[in-house]
C-alpha cells in the first residue's frame, strides 16, 4: 500500500506538470486532445497507467483499470508496468504468474517485479524456479528480512540444509538475531545433526526469552539428539512448569518419557493430557490405542492404562468409542459380569447402536446369562428392525436351542431385508448349517448351492460345504477344490485349514494333510480338540501310531469326550 502511494502520488504530479499550465476551464477537453497529440508515445502510456492505478486504488474500479493495462499491452507487450499490475490483479494463478514473469523479463532490476514474480512462484508451488528469483532479489535488496526468511525455506525444501543455515548467518550478520529466523536454523542445526551448533543457538534463545516455551522444548531435543538425557529431561520438565496449561508442552513432555520407558512419569503426565478438553477425543482415542496395541506393555502398565479410561469415561460418558474401550478394558481385568452391565447400561443411550447391542447379546453368551439375551434382541430388533445382523443373531440363538424351524424362518424372512449379494450369500449359508444341524444334508447343500450363487467367494460356505462332503465322503474332488478356494481367501484360518487337511486325508492324501494340519495346530495354538483328534487320525493312517495316540489324548485333555473318543479309536484301529 506504501509504494501504491507512492506511485499514485507521482503519477498525479506528472498530471498537475503536463496538464495544469496549458489547461483553461471552458475549453479543457480539447486543450487535452491537443496535449495528447503532441504527448510522446511513452509518456502518453505512464500517463494512461497512471489513470488505471488511480482508478484501482482510489474507486477501487478493477475492470476499467485492467482494461486500460490490456490496452497497453497490445499497444506494446513488452511494457512492464501494466504486465506488473495485471498480475496483481489476476485470479488465475497461471495467467499471473505469466504477467509477472514478463515483467520480470522486461525489467528484472526492478525489485517489486521481481518480488512480485517470486511470490507468485511461491503460490503456485513451483519452488525450484522461485529460488533463483529471490537469490536476485537477496542481491537487489539485502536489508528485507523477508527475503532471508523466504530463501531459508526454500534452501530447506530444496533438500540444501547447509545453504539456509549460511544463508540465516548472513542475515544476521547484517540484520541481527530474529526469533523466527532462528528458530528455523535451529531445526535445521539438528536435521543436519549438528546438536553441539543447535544447542548453543538453543541456549541463545532462551537467554533472550526466557520464558518461551517452544524455546525450551526444541533445546530439549537438542539435547536428547546429543545424548544428553538428562539435561533434555530437565528442559522438558522446565518448558511445562513455565506454563502448566500449555498442551504441547504437556504432550511434549509426555512423549519424552514415553521415548525413555519411565511409564510411571509418563502416566503422569498422560492423566493431564486426557483431562484436557483441548486435545480433542480423537487424538486421546489414538493415544490410547497405542497402550492397548501392544499386550505386554498393556499388562504391565494395566492401571494407569485404566486411570486414563476412566477420564474418558467422566468427560465422554455416552461416546460409543469411549464404551468401547471401557468395556474391553472391564474383560482384561477378568470382570466379564461387570462389563456386561455395563454395556447394557447405555443400551438405551440415544446415541446407542445396533453393533452395542450385539456387543451386550455376545457377553451374555460369554457369562452365560442366556436369560437376558431373548430379551435384549427383541429390545435391539425392535430399534434396527432392519439390521441384518441383529436379526441373525435372533435365528442363531433360535439353533442354539435347537429351534431349528424357527431360526430358519428367521433367516429366510430376514432376506428382505438384504440389498447385497454378499449379505444374501451369508444367510444362506447360515441356512445350510441349521439344515445340517437337523441332518438334513440334501437341503444343506441345497442352500450352499444357493449361498455360492450369490457370492461364489464366501470362504464359511467353502468351507463348510467341503467338510461336510468329507464327512460322507461324496464328491470328493469337489470339497477339495472348495477347501482349497476357502485357504486361499482366508490363508491363516486354522479351522480351513483343518478342514482342507481332512478333505486331503479322506482321498487318502496323508503327508499332504500332515503338512496342512500341522501349520492349523500352529495357527490354533492347539487349543482346539477337534483339529488334535484330526491330527491323530492323520497320523494313525501314516503309521506314526504313538504320535496318534499322544494327540487323541491331548483331544481328551482338551475337553473331547472321552467317551466318544475311545469309541472313535476303535474304530480307527478296525476293532469291534
Amino acid at each position: 500500500m506504501r509504494l501504491l502511494r507512492h506511485i499514485i502520488a507521482a503519477t498525479m504530479l506528472l498530471s498537475i506538470a503536463y496538464h495544469a499550465p496549458a489547461v483553461k476551464p471552458q475549453d479543457s477537453g480539447m486543450a487535452g486532445e491537443a496535449m495528447d497529440m503532441d504527448m510522446p508515445d511513452s509518456l502518453r502510456r505512464t500517463y494512461r497507467h497512471s489513470e488505471a492505478v488511480q482508478r484501482l486504488a482510489i474507486y477501487r474500479d478493477t475492470l476499467t483499470a485492467r482494461r486500460t493495462w490490456q490496452q497497453l499491452i497490445e499497444e506494446d507487450s513488452t511494457y512492464a508496468p501494466a504486465h506488473h499490475y495485471l498480475s496483481l490483479t489476476e485470479r488465475n494463478r497461471a495467467r499471473a504468474t505469466d504477467h509477472a514473469r514478463r515483467a520480470y523479463k522486461t525489467d528484472s532490476t526492478n525489485k517489486w517485479y521481481v518480488q512480485n514474480y517470486g511470490w507468485q512462484l511461491l503460490q503456485g508451488a513451483h519452488y525450484a524456479e522461485a529460488l533463483p528469483i529471490y537469490r536476485h532479489l537477496l542481491h537487489l535488496d539485502n536489508g528485507n528480512l523477508s527475503t532471508y526468511h523466504t530463501l531459508a525455506i526454500l534452501y530447506g525444501i530444496g533438500n540444501m540444509p547447509y545453504s539456509a543455515i549460511s544463508i540465516i548467518d548472513s542475515a544476521e550478520l547484517r540484520l541481527g538475531r530474529n526469533e523466527y529466523l532462528s528458530d528455523i536454523k535451529q531445526d535445521l542445526l539438528m536435521d543436519t545433526h549438528q546438536y553441539n551448533r543447535a544447542i548453543d543457538e538453543g541456549v541463545i534463545i532462551i537467554e533472550e526469552s526466557p520464558y518461551n516455551v517452544a524455546a525450551h522444548t526444541r533445546l530439549a531435543y537438542a539435547y536428547e539428539a546429543a545424548g544428553r538425557d538428562t539435561l533434555a529431561r530437565d528442559m522438558f520438565e522446565r518448558a511445562y512448569a513455565i506454563d502448566t496449561t500449555n498442551l504441547e508442552a504437556t504432550v511434549e513432555v509426555a512423549d519424552f518419557y514415553k521415548r525413555h520407558g519411565d511409564y510411571p512419569r509418563m502416566f503422569h503426565y498422560e492423566e493431564r493430557l486426557f483431562r484436557d478438553n483441548r486435545l480433542s477425543l480423537d487424538d486421546k482415542l489414538h493415544r490410547l490405542e497405542q497402550y492397548t496395541s501392544n499386550r505386554q506393555f498393556y499388562v504391565q502398565n494395566f492401571f494407569n492404562v485404566g486411570r486414563v479410561i476412566m477420564c474418558l469415561v467422566i468427560d465422554y460418558p455416552n461416546d460409543r468409542a469411549v464404551i468401547m474401550a471401557q468395556t474391553q478394558h472391564l474383560l482384561a481385568s477378568g470382570s466379564s459380569e461387570a462389563a456386561l452391565e455395563y454395556m447394557r447400561s447405555h443400551l438405551d443411550d440415544e446415541n446407542a447402536t445396533a453393533e452395542d447391542y450385539i456387543t451386550t447379546i455376545q457377553l451374555e453368551y460369554l457369562v452365560e446369562c442366556k436369560e437376558l439375551i431373548a430379551d435384549d434382541l427383541a429390545r435391539g430388533i425392535a430399534r434396527f428392525p432392519e439390521n441384518i445382523d441383529l436379526r441373525s443373531f435372533e435365528g442363531f440363538h433360535a439353533s442354539e436351542n435347537k429351534e431349528y424351524g424357527r431360526a430358519i424362518k428367521t433367516f429366510r424372512s430376514t432376506l428382505r431385508y438384504a440389498t447385497e449379494d454378499a449379505e444374501r450369500s451369508s444367510l444362506w449359508g447360515y441356512i445350510g448349517d441349521t439344515y445340517h444341524a437337523m441332518g438334513e444334508t440334501k437341503r444343506c447343500f441345497k442352500a450352499y448351492d444357493k449361498a455360492l450363487g450369490y457370492n461364489k467367494n464366501n470362504a464359511l460356505v467353502l468351507n463348510n460345504y467341503a467338510y461336510f462332503l468329507s464327512l460322507i465322503d461324496k464328491d470328493l474332488e469337489r470339497a477339495l477344490d472348495y477347501s482349497s478356494r476357502a485357504i486361499y481367501l482366508d490363508e491363516n484360518n486354522p479351522t480351513y485349514l483343518d478342514s482342507h487337511a481332512w478333505v486331503l486325508h479322506r482321498l487318502g492324501r496323508n503327508n499332504e494333510a500332515k503338512r496342512i494340519m500341522r501349520q492349523a495346530l500352529s495357527l490354533d495354538g492347539q487349543r482346539s480338540a477337534e483339529l488334535l483328534a484330526h491330527y491323530g487320525d492323520i497320523l494313525w493312517a501314516l503309521g506314526e501310531k504313538f504320535m496318534a495316540e499322544t494327540y487323541w489324548e491331548k483331544a481328551v485333555e482338551r475337553g473331547y469326550n472321552s467317551a466318544e473318543m475311545e469309541k472313535h479309536i476303535s474304530e480307527v484301529r478296525g476293532e469291534k
